[in-house]
This record gives structure tokens, sequence and C-alpha cells, in this order.
């Protein structure tokens, strides 16, 4: 009989092993499903923008071209333009938790251009997603501005949601595709 109690306690000991190990990664999940908000995301606000300014086809050196991305909060950098009137802003993103809520949030993009003090609106878009998007990618690499350019509404495809176009506010124009031009 005592042999027999010898080889019971290596399995008992080696089922509550088990058992505590199973618990242990199981219990694990559920805390970070539970508390999956405090996990902070990579989130892609703009990709690089290249742009050039001109005024009746001449350049527009000197001129404030400002940056607004708002995501969580607002993040705003600043340029000026340079003698041929061409301007750059680096790609830009950061870590957040807020894609891990409940709550929908959208990245908006706006960058101006202060001229004579004047304002013009550059491009000024809302997107929900956080990753680059190849339309938006290709518009802001190659801006370009004309102060004499009416602003208008335009529509381009959104390649990775081909039924949801996107919309940007603008007085830039594009030569790689024509777009759709709503004014009000």
């Amino acid at each position: 009989m005592a042999d027999l109690r010898c080889t019971r306690k290596p399995m008992s000991l080696l089922r509550l092993g088990l058992s505590v190990a199973v618990l242990m990664i199981f219990s694990q999940q559920v805390m970070a499903d539970m508390f999956s908000w405090l996990k902070k995301y990579d989130v892609y606000l703009s990709p690089a923008v290249h742009g050039m300014v001109t005024l009746n086809g001449k350049p527009v050196a000197g001129a404030e071209v400002l940056r607004e991305l708002t995501y969580d909060k607002d993040y705003i950098d600043n340029t000026v333009t340079a003698a041929d009137g061409s301007f750059r802003f680096p790609e830009k993103h950061i870590r957040s938790r807020k894609p891990g809520s409940l709550q929908e949030m959208r990245t908006r993009q706006v960058i101006s251009l202060r001229h004579h003090d004047k304002q013009y609106l550059l491009w000024y878009l809302t997107t929900s997603s956080i990753t680059p998007q190849q339309a938006i990618v290709q518009k802001l690499a190659s801006l370009q501005c004309d102060l004499t350019n009416e602003e208008l509404e335009q529509v381009f495809t959104n390649f990775e949601k081909p039924d949801f176009p996107h919309s940007t506010f603008s007085i830039c124009r594009w030569n790689d595709e024509p777009v759709t031009h709503f004014t009000e």
C-alpha cells in the first residue's frame, strides 16, 4: 500500500502543477483582454508632405505653412516655403491607447498657408484609418497649390476601401487622376 501512495503523490502533484499552469495562462489572457484599453497602439497621423506654392504660376517664398493633425489631441508643426515655393513635413505617427477603446476615433489633417495676412486651405481631410492609405500618401506627396485656385471639395479613389472614396477640401490640384469637384 505504501508503494501505491508514493505513485499517487507524484501524479497528483503533476496534475496540480498542470492545472495551475493552465489557470495562469488563461487568467493572463483574460486580464489582457480586460485591460486592452491600457495597451498602446501605433497611430499613423500623416504621410510625408511635399508641396509647391505659387501665385499666378510664380513661386511664393517665405510663406508660413501650418500642419495641424488631430487624433486624441492636436499635433501642430509649421515650416516656411523655400525660394522655389516648396515646403515639406515629415511623416507623423504617435502611440495611443485610443484604438483599444470603444470610442470611434478619426484623424483630422489640416494644412494651411498664411500669405499677406490671408489664410489658404491647402488640405483638409478626416479619416477613420490609423494606418497609411495609398491615395492620401500619393496626394500629400505632390501638393500643387496656386493661391488663385478656388477652394474645392475634391473626391478621389480610396484604394483600400473603394466603396468609400476620400474627400478633401483644398486649393491644390493633382495631375495624376481626374477628381470630382464639388462647389457650394
